[in-house]
């Protein structure tokens, strides 16, 4: 009974995607090239480590909330079900804050009461391949494999003695995911519904995990959009606990999409 409740809702979701010339004269799944640019107001969470205890990013950096970070994504499709997708973002983290306990980094150590300024930067690239397993007037279903680019970067000053430490590391890692869109209104495309979700764990490196989900308005080719992003990056040296990044960046996206 599982399995044929699965097989029906299954059966229903293909009927949905692929609704075709009845339905929708034109299809907005029928492009070449889709650009989307997005502002993504960003909250951070978590710990950076290099060669002592983690530091917290807001109770021992003061790394301020709600910073705004460009996301672009660009994808190509040189067949109705074949996609070519590359997106990226740079994370722009800063802080000022006066600590009140003692922390290492890099080991340079920063007493208790030392005003420290902090900056941590994150840099993410995918490019992938992604195969829709159902297209139609009505949206898409698709699943997509690549290799991401991250390089990360944190530098902890104290601002009385301007002594500081500095720690990069660069990680490229396979991903693999899945991404959808639906267009809910019979005979319209007017209202877009449209999330995804992609991540790797790497064994004793850590993890990698992204989803976002979007509602937006489409008008002709443009549309408006509307959603929540959240990036979960756990990724150290597998010889040790002592070095790498724990952080979790998060919040509302707003974005602007255009297909031709």
């Amino acid at each position: 009974m599982v399995l044929l409740s699965k097989l029906a809702i299954l059966s229903s979701l293909c009927c949905y995607l692929s609704w075709g010339a009845s339905g929708l004269s034109d299809d907005p799944e029928n492009f070449k090239i889709e650009v989307t640019g997005s502002a993504w107001l960003v909250d951070s969470s978590g710990t950076i480590q290099a060669n002592g205890a983690p530091i917290d990013l807001v109770t021992d950096l003061g790394v301020g909330q709600q910073q705004p970070t460009f996301y672009g994504r660009l994808a190509i499709k040189p067949g109705r079900r074949h996609r070519i997708v590359v997106e990226g973002t740079p994370f722009r983290l800063s802080g000022y804050n006066v600590v009140n306990r003692s922390v290492t980094y890099r080991g340079q150590t920063f007493n208790v009461s030392q005003t420290l300024q902090s900056n941590a930067d994150f840099n993410y690239l995918f490019a992938g391949y992604q195969f829709d397993v159902l297209t139609g007037p009505m949206g898409h279903l698709g699943f997509s494999v690549g290799g991401a680019y991250l390089d990360a970067t944190g530098t902890i000053r104290a601002v009385q003695t301007n002594t500081f430490a500095t720690k990069s590391e660069t990680v490229g890692l396979p991903l693999a995911g899945a991404e959808f869109r639906i267009f809910p209104i019979p005979g319209h495309k007017l209202l877009a519904i449209e999330g995804g979700i992609r991540g790797m764990s790497v064994g004793n490196y850590g993890h990698y995990l992204e989803g976002t989900g979007n509602v937006g308005l489409s008008f002709g080719p443009l549309t408006l959009l509307a959603g929540y992003r959240d990036a979960r990056v756990d990724l150290h040296e597998a010889t040790s606990a002592a070095s790498g990044v724990n952080v979790r960046l998060k919040g509302p996206i707003f974005s602007m999409q255009w297909r031709w």
